[in-house]
């Protein structure tokens, strides 16, 4: 079977009706399928919260019985249906009726500029390809009058180096020069930096410090190291849903400029959870050239201060905390609108993030934003928008910017198995069985 044939979705069809609180004319499914998983929302009758409180008593009989729970049979009809598709995810809205007559299954196709989500399968569309909201896009330059720190002692992190990994091998001085030229701006790698991969390309360097002191780090090489791009701004960016309104947290000191992301800041050691050390060539008016910074890889934007130099750092003068008192969301974005109507516009137009009967009204209107780089669909899990009006608005949207559409493809029970509805089996067996004659009867069929 495949994800085109009804017969792949009838069983969870059916479990999708008998999951349903009592008395519901119409349950929906609305997510996507494929890759041995599944997720998506529930609606009944266009209620996400009655399908909860039935579920919730549902479980507490299981759990009294000794039964399976009320998403079982439901659980185990959408592993078969994603086993069916193990490359791929399929967007998918599936309606139980309360007639099989109604049953329906539509199989999304999102062209490219179509984003999708956990809430819905047409979570935003981007109109502009490869397009970035405006802070991912801005840049930090080296400060013309920049300089070390002080502390900044090459010979001090070449002394280190042959103490703690005398092992090493030091990086070509070919590549060293190969990675500074590939800086933008004209930027030069500091001289501690120099150091530190002339005397090793890479390994761990583990230091002995005293409590609360700094521990070390494993050298990031120079070439073939994910961390060297994992924390630019094209890297950091999810969606535009998510990250529109993402802004850098503000060093409070004015050593560190607020943007997203930058190649200059120099990844030079990893801690092994996926944070790493960088030297930092742009710094803000407070700081010093080649000063160290965290790029923490739970935050979406910015650098936390942490030492002046890579020296001050590697000899225990940095700052013992990371990111004390600078930690934040970055997402100003995230805060629920006040109207809670899913109609608020932020003042800028590059991204509207708004419900399918508002982008009708900009559309109707002729007002939506020249300069529009997304449209998003406000997700919100109490009420998510319905899909078969996401997808009129996303069409109507890209069909204006000459972009490939949406297509669905819908699936219906087929004529001969529409009173065949597990729910109705038994009765329409006992319907089909020849009727047992009484003694009259039986007399007058002679």
């Amino acid at each position: 079977m495949s994800l085109t044939e009804w017969q792949t979705w009838a069983p969870f069809v059916d479990a999708l009706r008998r999951s349903a609180p009592p008395g519901t004319e119409v349950s929906e499914f609305v997510g996507t399928v494929g890759r041995g998983a599944w997720d998506g929302s529930y609606l009944d009758d266009g209620d996400a919260d009655a399908r909860r409180a039935h579920y919730r008593e549902a479980a507490r009989e299981a759990a009294r019985t000794g039964g399976r729970g009320p998403k079982a049979e439901l659980d185990d009809a959408l592993r078969a249906i994603a086993d069916l598709s193990p490359d791929a995810e399929q967007p998918v809205r599936v309606v139980a009726g309360s007639r099989p007559a109604d049953d329906a299954v539509e199989l999304v196709a999102l062209p490219p500029a179509v984003v999708s989500g956990p809430v819905t399968p047409v979570l935003e569309v981007v109109l502009e390809p490869g397009a970035l909201p405006a802070r991912y896009r801005e840049t930090n330059s080296p400060p013309s009058d920049g300089a070390p720190a002080a502390s900044a002692d090459p010979d001090a992190v070449t002394r280190l180096i042959g103490e703690r990994m005398p092992d090493a091998v030091g990086a070509e001085p070919e590549e060293i020069a190969a990675a500074e030229a590939a800086l933008p701006d004209g930027a030069r790698l500091p001289d501690e930096v120099r150091a530190l991969y002339a005397s090793a390309g890479s390994g761990n360097l583990s230091l002995a410090a005293e409590k609360g002191g700094f521990g070390g780090f494993e050298i990031v090489p120079l070439r073939g190291s994910f961390l060297r791009e994992a924390f630019l701004p094209a890297a950091r960016f999810s969606t535009w849903t998510a990250d529109a309104g993402t802004s850098a947290p503000t060093d409070p000191a004015g050593r560190v400029q607020a943007v997203i992301g930058s190649p200059l800041w120099f990844p030079v050691g990893t801690d092994g959870a996926g944070n790493v050390f960088a030297a930092d060539l742009a710094p803000a008016a407070n700081g010093h050239v080649g000063q160290v910074v965290l790029l923490d890889h739970e935050q979406r934007a910015g650098a936390a201060y942490r030492a002046e130099s890579l020296t001050a750092l590697l000899v225990g003068r940095g700052e013992a905390s990371s990111t004390a008192g600078e930690r934040g969301s970055g997402r100003p974005g995230d805060e629920p609108d006040g109207d809670g109507a899913g109609r608020h516009a932020p003042s800028d137009t590059e991204f509207l993030n708004l419900d399918p009967a508002a982008w009708a009204e900009q559309l109707d209107a002729g007002t939506v934003p020249l300069g529009l780089k997304a449209a998003g669909f406000v997700p919100d899990r109490a009420n998510p928008p319905a899909l078969p009006a996401a997808i009129t608005a996303a069409n109507r949207l890209l069909e204006l910017r000459g972009q490939e559409l949406i297509e669905v493809t819908r699936l219906t029970r087929p004529e001969g198995d529409r009173s065949r509805s597990p729910e109705k089996a038994e009765s329409l067996e006992k319907a089909d069985r020849p009727r047992r004659k009484g003694l009259l009867g039986r007399l007058f069929d002679r």
